[in-house]
């Protein structure tokens, strides 16, 4: 079980990603080849899921980026027994080199339009394969966006399961509607 923090920001659309979304993630990037030997590269971090469930899964190295320092230490605490992991307290704009696998689950843009941006730009420009986490609400314009830069290989219907973290939701845990995307950058 992976350490959460106390608390979470909303201005940086802080969620967690639930294991079943993200053991859905790495299944499939691990059974597509693209996690064992690879350099894999978690942008938006958080607890370091992605990151450490790469390492787990036999990336050669994972770095989890973050721009909040609470969240990278609490990465680099939960990575204790995977040596592969790196964590890195930095914005996405900061982020540079080449990666194989690119996996991201981005703010959905509910809070600030198209916080999710710089996300999937910085995937394309650094990274060959990209797999996302995306707002089923959005979808239509991340497509086109995705289609002109890179080849899409499967879109995925699933459910993130977000527990109540903020005073403003009312349910033990709300089902979000998302898409995993994975690609090709061309």
């Amino acid at each position: 079980m992976l350490e959460k923090p106390a608390s979470y920001n909303i201005d940086l659309e802080q969620y967690p990603t639930d294991a079943n979304s993200a053991s859905t993630l790495l299944t499939e990037a691990y059974m597509d080849g693209n996690i064992l030997g690879k350099t894999v590269i978690d942008l938006g971090t958080g607890t370091g899921i992605f990151a450490i469930g790469s390492c787990y899964l036999g990336a050669s190295h994972a770095t989890g980026i973050d721009i909040d320092p609470a969240m990278i230490e609490i990465s680099r605490r939960n990575a204790e027994p995977f040596p592969c992991a790196e964590f890195i307290n930095s914005s996405i704009s900061e982020v540079h080199g080449n990666y194989d696998t690119v996996i991201m689950n981005p703010p959905f843009g509910s809070v600030i339009k198209h916080d999710d941006m710089p996300f999937i730009i910085k995937a394309l420009e650094i990274g060959t394969h990209i797999y996302s986490i995306h707002n089923i609400k959005s979808y239509g314009y991340i497509k086109e966006f995705y289609s002109e830069r890179m080849r899409l290989i499967r879109q995925e219907r699933i459910f993130i399961k977000v527990p109540r973290i903020y005073p403003h939701h009312t349910e033990a845990y709300h089902e979000i509607e998302s898409l995993l995307v994975y690609g090709i950058k061309n």
